[in-house]
């Protein structure tokens, strides 16, 4: 049952307006206040599964049921949502249209119901649908209560699936490995966990707690299709805010895995975002697939622009034109250009290119998330989107050019630069700061009092770099134990550090320059 397009009759700012839908993936955007989450409530109102239905009570892993709950998709206006003021039209591939209005109920308030038609059942069309509302991104955190269910678990290969699909999503570094997979409920939604050897559920991140809760949508509709092999016909997944509390890289995965899913499972995945990177790489593999008359119609991009108090939808649009109007710019201004995402290694790596570059860094979009330098040249050695040009920059510490075999892989790609020196950064500036007398102005002009047996009392010079995994975590925790007293990305030491390292800071700020370049002339 595949939706093919929606005409829209009248619904609040919809006035007789068209949309057509991927069979796979429907991308809808569009400024804030264009009724997204609207539309993609009114996709999803009119299914359900009916009593007399194979699947009838079955309820989905991520929670709710298969008929998305009224509430997490409208919020009625008693003075402006009345009976009859609502009515639209769902076009189907190989199955009759279903029209559907507003009514009144006895309460004075309405429902939207098929058009013609009061029979008891008849209201509805069968199928499963999930809708994830904004609800699952409230934090466990803030939750009053949050308890482990322990009736409900992934079975042993929806455990190793999960494994390999939340590490590839979140691009999670090879420590950490999952060890469990708690089942949560908490007042505003279920969601599963993730344990580690490191950590447990209460440490995890709301991108983890995002994709964990879509996952599980994706292995309700699974399980359907497992249990009922001969009446699965395949299912509807809508997203409200798909990108949100993830970072860009996660997104892109998030968009492949989801196009491979609804493929698999036969989904039509409908999804709101305001991410440009998501919309970006949506596009380009909408005009991909639009190459080949099998799968042109697999992705399309839905934009919704408000146009003298009404919503106007714009089907196919181009990324260009989406990226011009959720900036409200034009085409060839002299506005400030988007910033270019930068990856790195971790905080402290951060730390050091800000110091480094300084006002060269304007215009640079530092991601606070912690990478293994191995882990970043495998994903830009790969060609994953994300972390290639045009898409990033990557800066990993210079301890990485005592390997060759990293060495040879950096050789072929073009946005990724090497910090000075051969060791990490934070060793470099010990041995730096080590190697100067007592009697150096540079104490001084740290903090008035500040001397270097201070530096070097709580973790000493040969903590900091001794060999392995302790040395490396000293390292770190010695710098940053000391950030509060080196002013703004520690400058007061960073700057004479690269002064003694002239050869190495000059080649790097080269190498940013030619890099950076080659974004500028991208984006304009």
């Amino acid at each position: 049952m595949i939706i093919e397009k929606v005409y829209i009759d009248r619904f609040r700012g919809f006035k007789e307006q068209t949309l057509e839908l991927g069979s796979q993936i429907s991308v809808i955007a569009g400024q804030n206040g264009t009724q997204k989450t609207t539309l993609l409530g009114l996709i999803t109102q009119p299914f359900s599964i009916p009593k007399d239905n194979k699947m009838f009570g079955e309820k989905p892993l991520c929670g709710g049921s298969y008929k998305s709950a009224f509430s997490d998709k409208f919020r009625l206006s008693p003075k402006y949502d009345l009976p009859k003021s609502h009515e639209w039209t769902l076009s189907f591939k190989n199955d009759a249209d279903f029209t559907v209005e507003s009514i009144p109920r006895q309460d004075g308030s309405i429902r939207f119901w098929q058009k013609g038609s009061r029979e008891k059942g008849s209201g509805y069309k069968q199928y499963p649908t999930i809708f994830l509302s904004l609800k699952r991104l409230v934090p466990l955190a803030e939750e009053k209560s949050v308890t482990l269910d322990d009736s409900i678990s992934l079975t042993a290969e929806e455990f190793k699936e999960f494994k390999k699909l939340h590490d590839k999503i979140l691009i999670v570094p090879e420590i950490n490995k999952i060890q469990e997979t708690p089942y949560l409920v908490s007042p505003n939604k279920v969601s599963i966990g993730v344990n580690t050897d490191s950590y447990d559920w209460n440490q995890n991140s709301a991108g983890q707690d995002n994709i964990g809760k879509i996952i599980l949508a994706l292995f309700s509709f699974k399980r359907l299709k497992e249990k009922y092999k001969n009446s699965y016909q395949g299912g509807i997944l809508a997203i409200d805010e798909l990108d949100a509390t993830m970072y860009p890289a996660s997104q892109v995965e998030l968009l492949m895995i989801l196009r491979k899913y609804a493929s698999k499972l036969n989904l039509q995945i409908i999804f709101t975002t305001h991410s440009l990177i998501l919309l970006k790489s949506a596009c380009e593999l909408s005009d991909s697939l639009s190459q080949k008359e099998e799968t042109k119609d697999h992705v399309r991009i839905i934009y919704l622009k408000k146009m003298d108090g009404n919503i106007v939808i714009h089907n196919n649009i181009d990324y260009e034109s989406i990226y011009l109007n959720l900036n409200v710019t034009l085409a060839n201004s002299q506005q400030e250009p988007p910033k270019v995402i930068v990856y790195t290694e971790d905080r402290e790596n951060i730390i050091f290119a800000k110091a480094i570059l300084k006002g060269k860094a304007k215009g640079l979009n530092f991601v606070d998330v912690t990478f293994s330098c191995g882990n970043l040249i495998e994903l830009a050695h790969k060609k994953v989107p994300a972390f290639c040009y045009p898409y990033s920059i990557i800066i990993v510490d210079g301890d990485v050019k005592n390997d060759r075999k990293y060495m040879d892989k950096i050789k072929g790609l073009d946005n990724i630069l090497i910090l000075p020196g051969n060791i990490s950064p934070e060793r470099l500036l010990a041995e730096f700061l080590y190697k100067l007398s007592d009697a150096d102005p540079l104490w001084e002009g740290i903090r008035k009092g500040f001397t270097k047996q201070q530096c070097f009392r709580s973790i000493a010079y040969d903590e900091i770099i001794a060999g392995g995994e302790i040395g490396r975590q000293n390292a770190k925790k010695w710098f940053v134990s000391f950030l509060p007293y080196w002013g703004s990305n520690a400058t007061r030491v960073i700057t004479p550090l690269m002064q003694s390292l002239e050869n190495d800071y000059l080649d790097f700020i080269k190498q940013f320059e030619k890099i950076k370049s080659n974004f500028e002339v991208l984006i304009g």
